[in-house]
């Protein structure tokens, strides 16, 4: 029997993978603020709901792809959100980068109600999304994760356990604590570079050749202007870039541990203030 499958947040990642679920023959059920990628869905073989509350109904599997935690609490205990319908038995798989607090707030909420909870963070971005090569770190129980892997392999190459439920965003956010320090690392070598009169493809030719090379180099031509984007200055009050996100969400992490995070502190501070754009190709 064909699983059922819930997607909830239709955005860079949530849409591609929504479409990756359908290609791969699921029963898949989506639910998004927006219109334009509910109707796009709908034409694709999706059933469009009207709230999470009925992709709750609907679905042995539900995948929460918001942006935040406020976004994921108006998921699960909203007005319309997941838990007065959840099926027996069913599992909550939460894509989103979220902290530990939040997604074992929901597990436990969840576990109220024999239903199981996967905090399943995400790396990879769209397209990674949209040619099913994502990256998961799992936090959950081994059984859960089992049941679930059909729906996994469907839109993620790699699928790791770090261990119980909040184990995964710790993984993910010390993930993209390299990350995010490897883009800042790469503007400020390019920047370098161009000050002493080195173009910017010469440079990343050495760097290619060097062991200074990253997967962040290699998927430049592809992503730089996006991760380059998530760098420069925001209005106050607006909400952060996914990459200054994660860096306070690592930073609130590592107070909270006791860890002195020097390179992370700098990074985030300079992230904030807009100034690791850097240069690099005119174009970008």
């Amino acid at each position: 029997m064909t699983a059922r499958v819930g997607v909830i947040g239709l955005g860079v990642l949530g849409r591609p993978v929504a479409e990756r679920l359908l290609a791969k023959g699921f029963d898949v059920a989506v639910y998004d603020v927006r219109d334009e990628p509910m109707a796009a869905l709908k034409r694709a073989g999706a059933v469009a709901c009207a709230s999470p509350a009925e992709v709750a109904q609907r679905s042995e599997f539900i995948m929460s792809l918001v942006s935040d935690a406020a976004q994921t609490d108006d998921v699960v205990f909203g007005e319309s959100g997941i838990l007065n319908t959840l099926r027996e038995q069913a599992v909550f798989i939460i894509g989103s980068t979220l902290g530990q607090g939040p997604v074992q707030k929901v597990a436990q909420a969840l576990a109220e109600r024999d239903a199981e909870t996967l905090d399943a963070p995400i790396s990879g971005g769209y397209l990674a999304a949209h040619d099913g090569t994502l990256s998961m770190m799992i936090g959950g129980q081994q059984s859960v994760l089992d049941r679930a892997l059909p729906v996994l392999q469907a839109i993620a190459r790699t699928i790791t356990r770090a261990g119980d439920v909040g184990a995964g965003q710790a993984a993910k956010l010390a993930h993209q604590l390299v990350f995010s320090l490897n883009v800042m690392a790469l503007l400020e070598g390019l920047t370098l570079g161009a000050a002493a009169g080195v173009e910017a493809s010469v440079m990343k030719e050495i760097l290619r050749e060097g062991i200074a090379n990253s997967a962040v180099l290699g998927l430049w031509s592809d992503l730089g202007s996006r991760w380059k984007g998530m760098l420069k200055a925001t209005t106050p009050g607006v909400t952060p870039p996914n990459m200054r996100k994660d860096l306070h969400l690592v930073l609130e992490l590592a107070r909270e541990l006791g860890v002195p995070l020097y390179l992370g502190t700098q990074g985030s501070l300079i992230a904030d203030a807009g100034v690791a754009a850097g240069h690099d190709d005119p174009l970008l």
